[in-house]
């Protein structure tokens, strides 16, 4: 339970700043730096919400569930390093636009991860999958 509600506040938290710094990247799309730096803070914000998310796991799941956590982080690093190989290929010769789908899809990424998590440590009261 107390897990649960851990989460809940974490998630209310970066909610709200995510889609406050996702509202402000599209408020100066004129402006190459001030994108990459909000996206960047975006990442960031993501980066922050999945780490306390699992360390908040690892405090309180047993040693089985801690164990298989750290597995299952471990295969999600390796598709994520491998999926920004490829995006970052494909995107090689495009110019800033391209720096910003990279980053826009690394942030995108991780604030993934970090709703999978929470949508399977919120246990049977978790309702529909929203990723």
């Amino acid at each position: 339970m107390q897990i649960k509600l851990m989460i809940a506040i974490l998630t209310g938290l970066f909610a709200i700043s995510n889609s406050v710094i996702a509202e402000e990247c599209n408020s100066r799309s004129e402006d190459s730096v001030f994108i990459m730096d909000c996206l960047s803070a975006r990442y960031k914000a993501a980066d922050k919400e999945l780490n306390a998310i699992y360390d908040e796991a690892m405090k309180s799941l047993s040693s089985d569930g801690r164990q298989k956590l750290e597995v299952a982080q471990k295969a999600w690093l390796k598709y994520r390093d491998a999926s920004m190989a490829f995006i970052t290929e494909v995107n090689r010769k495009t110019g800033s636009t391209g720096n910003f789908i990279i980053e826009d899809y690394r942030s995108a990424l991780v604030e993934k991860r970090a709703a999978e998590l929470k949508y399977i440590l919120s246990g049977p009261d978790a309702g529909p999958a929203t990723w």
